[in-house]
């Protein structure tokens, strides 16, 4: 079970560090790119719908991934690789969260729209839910196995 929370614990972090160093970079002025997305406006109305349906969504259904019967059969019933397929919809459950948190940090600093930070903020708040600690992940997969 070690192992599995330090894999998790990677693909919780490298999207955080990702979107802390674009955070870092454009705040420093590295990339000359800040708010070049605003000449398209259609395209920032599209985006920032998509987002805010996609942030909508994923938030209950990644928080309460394990509680759905198909994926706790999905792993129960996994004889050989119980372990595995816990892992893979962790991985999963991770992100979703995490990769439109990033998607977010990015369409902020292209289109400098408060609403692609705020769902970021979100996500990110969202995320601390879900922090692969070694607890977490064994009470996470005894609850599965048992129930």
């Amino acid at each position: 079970m070690k192992r599995i929370q330090k894999i998790l614990l990677v693909g919780y972090l490298v999207p955080l560090m990702m979107a802390l160093s674009w955070v870092v970079i454009n705040e420093n002025d590295v990339f000359e790119i800040l708010g070049t997305g605003h000449a398209d406006a259609n395209q920032e109305f599209i985006l920032a719908s998509l987002m805010e349906i996609l942030t909508i969504c994923t938030i209950p259904v990644a928080l309460r991934l394990f509680k759905f019967r198909c994926i706790r059969n999905a792993v129960k019933n996994d004889n050989d690789t119980h372990l595995r397929m816990f892992l893979i919809c962790s991985l999963v459950r991770l992100e979703m969260i995490l990769l439109p948190m990033l998607a977010n940090v990015v369409f902020y600093y292209l289109f400098m729209n408060v609403a692609f930070g705020y769902m970021g903020i979100i996500l990110f708040l969202s995320a601390c839910f879900i922090l692969p600690t070694k607890a977490r992940c064994e009470d996470e997969y005894a609850a599965i196995a048992n129930g």
